[in-house]
């Protein structure tokens, strides 16, 4: 007999170290046991997300309007539009398909939300795997990412599908990239990397981070600097140049940005930013008080409250970690970097909106820091064999203990966003600020309005104005509900209020000159609307040709819809999302 017969028999015949032997003389690797058991455990988590509702009023229903329409899927309109502000057609596309297949069903939107989650986690697993050399702590990263609470919001709004579709074509990316790199040029897989960047870039504009994090890349795979580094990242910095630029340009139209020198100081806004990066850092270790509103800081004689400052520690605490860490510290230096490169986009630099956080922009960022946990899990793994009974017990129940944990506080957080009405009474009960609670009144507001409930909105517009007096788009709905009752005196004191806190607000002209035309003063109205017009608000326009320049004789003109819009400058039909 053959020497290597012999071997085949002999491994036949004994047990393989690296494997699971399973009934029926199966066998699994440790890797796939591991992934296999990781995506079955955050399948059931999430299954519960099934029995939630549309987030009407919450940018769901503006997305089912967008996409419902005579039935049939729009390509060119969905591609060549913005959408609630963002320029995201892919995203648009996969809702679109989903409506077409499904109707208005929920379930099956949030499920394609889900399975996204699934398939990022695999990808996670796989790229962590090259990029850590081993299983272990490419399990640990997948495990995190998979059922930490602070990604429920990601995946079971579904409005942010664009966050689980951008992220599946970023890591497929890195994934071409890795291998790329370890290929040397090979331009079929370059060509891999930049089909799948374009698409992560059609679906989410986070995306454009992503030729930064392959110059991170190449620095955790010690690839020897050289121009051609740089070269080769030039039509990736291009790209995401131009698809930036578009970015800009849809949030600019729609509102969403807004300059924060007008609220807070350079010192002020530097330390805003700290605040935001030590926030997602301190929330990654303690997920607790978490909400789908964290409005900006309120300033209080003109200092920012003091827990913005004593946050900060949070961030030099990380930064020491990282640096003390001497035998992994390319690797910690990554992960790091990685954060900061990917959450950078949409921290409170000069431009940003009106939420100062939110949950689900960690989706991506996060693995960053969870490859810095995961290495030292695994370094505490590998040590086991060398720990006492009693502490490798210890150490396995706490590990089990936190990954319950973590699963519970995912399941309690899925369970708030059951629909709107229980998300921003979520966010009301904890009470985290005036400010936070006088957003989920006004949302609270709009949701009864698209109701037809309009005693409720009124009461919820009051009780946004009751927390915080000068919020502009709430003095501008309740003016415009007060109009629709015949109540046009009460309606032109809120419009009136908005105008002296914003004398720009262009809205608030056209919505009063409005209210005075049915109050039959045609004079002031035709000077508002005209006010408004300078401003830059479109319907003022025909509304001057129509009754002020005689064109069409006067007419009962009816009071205009409500804004739920993000920002004062434009009159829009839908909450905040990036």
């Amino acid at each position: 007999m053959k020497k290597a017969e012999k071997t085949t028999r002999v491994s036949q015949g004994k047990r393989n170290p690296e494997h699971l032997v399973l009934p029926g003389k199966l066998s699994l690797s440790y890797q796939n046991a591991a992934i296999l058991l990781i995506l079955t455990f955050t399948f059931l988590l999430y299954a519960g997300a099934l029995r939630n509702d549309f987030m009407t009023g919450w940018d769901d229903g503006e997305y089912l309007t967008a996409i419902s329409g005579d039935g049939s899927i729009k390509v060119p309109e969905i591609f060549s539009n913005f959408h609630l502000g963002m320029y995201q057609p892919l995203s648009v596309l996969s809702m679109a398909i989903n409506y077409k297949l499904s109707g208005p069903e929920p379930r099956v939107f949030i499920l394609t939300n889900i399975l996204l989650h699934l398939l990022n986690t695999f990808l996670i697993f796989r790229l962590t795997e090259r990029w850590m050399k081993g299983w272990v702590p490419a399990a640990v990263v997948a495990l995190l990412f998979a059922i930490h609470p602070m990604h429920v919001e990601p995946v079971v709004w579904i409005s942010a599908r664009s966050s689980g579709l951008y992220s599946l074509f970023f890591l497929l990316g890195l994934i071409a990239w890795d291998k790329y790199a370890d290929q040397g040029y090979n331009l079929r897989q370059y060509l891999y990397v930049l089909l799948f960047f374009i698409l992560a870039l059609f679906s989410k504009s986070m995306a454009a981070t992503f030729p930064v994090v392959l110059l991170m890349a190449d620095y955790l795979k010690k690839r020897q600097f050289r121009w051609s580094l740089l070269t080769e990242k030039i039509p990736f910095f291009v790209i995401s140049i131009i698809f930036g630029l578009v970015a800009i340009r849809a949030s600019a139209s729609f509102g969403h940005i807004t300059v924060l020198e007008q609220d807070y100081n350079l010192f002020q806004r530097f330390f805003l930013i700290l605040y935001s990066i030590s926030f997602y850092i301190l929330k990654l270790f303690v997920p607790l008080n978490l909400s789908a509103i964290y409005a900006f800081p309120e300033i209080s004689g003109g200092k920012l409250p003091p827990y913005v400052f004593s946050t900060v520690i949070v961030l030099i605490a990380a930064i020491a970690l990282i640096l003390y860490q001497r035998k992994y510290r390319r690797e910690f230096l990554f992960g790091g970097i990685f954060f900061l490169i990917t959450i950078g986009m949409v921290l409170p630099l000069f431009w940003s909106r009106i939420f100062i956080t939110a949950d689900r922009y960690t989706y991506i960022p996060y693995i960053g820091l969870f490859i810095i946990i995961g290495r030292y899990a695994a370094n505490l793994w590998e040590t086991r064999n060398t720990m006492d009974k009693a502490t490798r017990r210890l150490m396995l129940s706490a590990s089990l203990l936190l990954v319950i944990i973590l699963g519970a506080s995912t399941v309690s957080r899925i369970s708030v966003w059951k629909n709107t009405p229980t998300l921003l009474s979520d966010v009301i009960d904890k009470k985290r600020s005036d400010a936070d609670m006088a957003h989920a009144y006004f949302y609270l507001g709009n949701y009864y309005d698209a109701g037809n409930n309009a005693a409720e909105a009124l009461k919820y517009y009051d009780l946004s104005l009751s927390r915080n007096p000068a919020y502009l788009l709430a003095l501008n709905n309740r003016g415009i509900l007060k109009g629709k009752a015949g109540q046009i005196n009460s309606a032109i004191t809120d419009f009136e209020q908005a105008i002296r806190i914003k004398p720009d607000y262009a809205e608030a002209w056209y919505n009063r000159g409005i209210a005075l035309f049915r109050n039959g003063d045609l004079e002031r109205a035709c000077n508002d609307w005209k006010e408004s017009s300078r401003l830059g608000f479109a319907p003022a326009h025909q509304v001057i040709a129509r009754y002020c320049d005689g064109i069409s004789p006067p007419g009962l003109l009816p009071m205009p819809e409500k804004e739920t819009g993000e920002s004062p400058t434009q009159k829009t039909d839908v909450t905040p999302a990036f």
